[in-house]
């Protein structure tokens, strides 16, 4: 599949339309997922489009040098990122309802409507902590541990040193529990001791 992705990309930067749109339908789904992840589901549509756009102006550069998956991912989260710094500018976010695909996150039976709600409330919980883990290590948490890249991968990705990758994925992790531990005790009632960092 790569060569498959490193002749379209090829075709593409030659002016093949046709190479490029199929690159979009194998990896629209990638893009999507991780802008999700990054950004929510009220900038996500936005963000994946903004990817697409980059991509086509800049797929010439693309040398074959890493896989194209590679190459896209480190696209996705730069645009991602960039997207979060300037909604973060204009002011405080809000998580849409999409939800995370996590492992950590038990579902409920569909028979039992009570579980089904706990298991929703951790979600919004999730995301919320989510929101407050600073951009560059949640990009890298969620680079590894959802969508499964080697550290290596995810040093490329961010443009960053192999430790330096381990770093912030360590950081985003303990700033998650952090984030959540704050969120069971704002939910036990007001707290106006919890800080947000």
């Amino acid at each position: 599949m790569t060569f498959a992705d490193q002749n379209l990309a090829q075709k593409a930067a030659n002016g093949d339309v046709g190479a490029f749109a199929q690159l979009v339908q194998s990896h629209s789904g990638l893009v999507y997922r991780v802008a999700l992840r990054i950004l929510g589901a009220e900038d996500a549509q936005d963000a994946s489009q903004e990817v697409w756009i980059r991509v086509w102006r800049s797929i010439e550069r693309f040398r074959g040098e890493s896989a194209f998956s590679t190459w896209l991912y480190k696209i996705t989260v730069n645009t991602c990122l960039s997207t979060h710094r300037k909604k973060q500018a204009r002011g405080a976010r809000e998580y849409g309802d999409e939800l995370l695909n996590l492992s950590s996150v038990p579902s409920g039976g569909e028979d039992d409507p009570e579980a089904a709600a706990l298991t929703e409330e951790r979600r919004e919980k999730l995301y919320r902590a989510l929101g407050r883990v600073r951009a560059e290590h949640r990009a890298a948490l969620i680079l590894r541990h959802m969508e499964g890249l080697s550290y290596a991968e995810v040093a490329e990705i961010l443009g960053v040193p192999d430790g330096t990758a381990k770093g912030w994925v360590s950081r985003g992790r303990a700033a998650l529990l952090v984030a959540l531990t704050e969120e069971e005790r704002e939910g036990e009632g007001p707290n106006d001791e919890v800080s947000r960092s």
